[in-house]
């Protein structure tokens, strides 16, 4: 197996005892490509593990070359401005669809800028990719309501557009309660993003797995 993503446990050999849990999520991940799969949360305290269980399954989906596309996205601790976290998630969903694609291992760590994104979807004619960084370029100058619209809605719509299946992984969640409006990130943090999730963890085309604490 490959190791796209460099997984936090550190050499790989040490990730055991999961067994019972592996052989859940391998029926699971089964099913996706049927659209029999929903949604799946994760709960357990700090320092438990989870991480590096979905960071396995990243890199076993990944290696698989199979129906399902992995995207992994750890929310950090720390404060962010909300249309840098729009920018940073479609940048790190964008770059690790490339990499499944191109085969490139790479990719899964060292993001592609929005002009690098939109060179390879230009030459490869991918449309609902060159809409959305024109969009997200345009808007990075301000006017920023949207962005995370199209950013966290991107798994699911290129799922759709592609025919093809994805899993986004979104680690550590509760960390997105740290996103703010204010650019200093002085304000109040946006309680409202927890919610652009509520239809898109419904999704059979996308469905996620959830990690929180």
């Amino acid at each position: 197996m490959q190791y796209p993503l460099s997984e936090k446990i550190g050499e790989p050999a040490l990730f055991v005892g999961r067994e019972r849990e592996l052989k859940y999520f391998d029926n699971w991940l089964a099913n996706i490509p049927k659209r029999l799969s929903k949604s799946r949360v994760i709960i357990a305290r700090r320092k438990s593990g989870k991480t590096a269980f979905v960071q396995r399954i990243f890199n076993q989906l990944w290696s698989e070359n199979g129906a399902v596309i992995p995207f992994y996205f750890e929310f950090g601790e720390i404060k962010i401005w909300f249309p840098n976290l729009a920018i940073k998630y479609y940048c790190t969903f964008a770059s690790q669809f490339i990499s499944f694609l191109e085969r490139d291992s790479k990719l899964a760590n060292n993001l592609l800028s929005l002009e690098e994104i939109n060179e390879y979807a230009v030459s490869h004619s991918m449309t609902p990719m060159i809409r959305d960084v024109k969009f997200l370029l345009q808007r990075a100058a301000g006017g920023y309501d949207l962005m995370w619209d199209i950013a966290c809605s991107a798994p699911h719509r290129y799922a759709n557009f592609f025919e093809r299946r994805f899993l986004v992984i979104l680690d550590e969640f509760q960390y997105i309660n740290l996103v703010y409006r204010d650019e200093n990130c002085q304000d109040n943090p946006d309680e409202s993003l927890p919610g652009s999730y509520n239809s898109l963890s419904e999704s059979k085309l996308a469905p996620m797995l959830v990690t929180g604490s």
